[in-house]
């Protein structure tokens, strides 16, 4: 039967939630004099491999700005410092709601990915249909000669727990009957989930495309009602489970910032997402 070893797991190579706190503190706190070339960018875990790629790619034609990444914040974290002045871009897994739009802040959705189940390379298959996932949900189904699925789930209020919900009336039963059983493994950011699947024999559990190609991750992305999970599929709708991106700013920011807001937005822009598992919105608008 699926379930996990701990209630809370993180991973050798990703944050912990000392040191996101601690990293909160450096973005929120840093002196705009230290960073006046530079712009500075966090947020949701599925988009910062790749935005960490556009930043070098960007460099290369603005040599005078620093794109530099911080990891470690989460969509909620990442809003919040940019209406604090101590980002320039914030990366969104969500759109704003009003009481955000209110405070001085701007988005542009600008891409969207796959959203994924990924397994351990020690599991075998190659994919599933979405009855097999409820299963797993639900903890009433093993890999193969009865080996042990350890189902790796995101904290109640993530954005991919409404995503995982929201692909199925059963799905929204199964997930909320995950997350209430006790002794399973909870990984705090987009990267531990993905840290967890590499790492644990038997793992499963959701992530994004983008993630996954951005960061070269050891993790088998499994097709889903015999479809396999890519920006054509997406595209053609034949892949229905999307996770959408924003890049949050202030009315009016930077020069610098704006300019590479164009280049994200740009056809060779446009290139670099389509390769790490993303379809280019380039026809969108700041919003509001």
């Amino acid at each position: 039967m699926t379930q996990g070893v701990s209630s809370s797991i993180r991973p050798r190579r990703a944050f912990s939630g000392l040191a996101v706190a601690a990293l909160t503190v450096l973005v929120l706190f840093w002196p705009r004099s230290a960073v006046a070339e530079t712009i500075r960018i966090s947020g949701t875990g599925g988009a910062i491999g790749t935005m960490r790629i556009l930043g070098e790619a960007f460099r290369k034609t603005d040599p005078g700005v620093r794109v530099v990444l911080f990891p470690g914040l989460d969509s909620n974290g990442s809003i919040k410092a940019v209406q604090a002045g101590r980002l320039d871009i914030g990366l969104c897994g969500r759109p704003l709601n009003e009481e955000e739009l209110a405070l001085g802040v701007r988005e542009l959705k600008y891409a969207r990915t796959p959203f994924v189940f990924g397994v351990n390379r020690t599991v075998k298959i190659t994919g599933l249909t979405l009855g097999g996932v409820v299963e797993i949900f639900a903890g009433k189904r093993d890999w193969e000669k009865g080996k042990r699925i350890r189902l790796v789930l995101r904290p109640r209020e993530e954005s991919d727990i409404a995503l995982l919900k929201g692909m199925s009336p059963a799905m929204n039963t199964t997930v909320d009957i995950a997350l209430g059983r006790k002794g399973m493994i909870v990984a705090m950011t987009d990267q531990d989930a993905a840290d967890a699947i590499e790492e644990i024999p038997g793992a499963f559990g959701a992530t994004t495309l983008s993630l996954v190609l951005s960061e070269k991750r050891a993790v088998r992305v499994l097709s889903l009602n015999g479809v396999v999970p890519g920006v054509r599929s997406m595209a053609d709708r034949s892949y229905p489970y999307t996770k959408t991106f924003f890049m949050v700013t202030r009315k009016n920011p930077l020069p610098a910032v704006r300019r590479f807001v164009e280049f994200v937005r740009s056809p060779a822009g446009a290139a670099i997402l389509a390769k790490n598992g993303q379809d280019p919105l380039r026809h969108e608008r700041f919003h509001p």
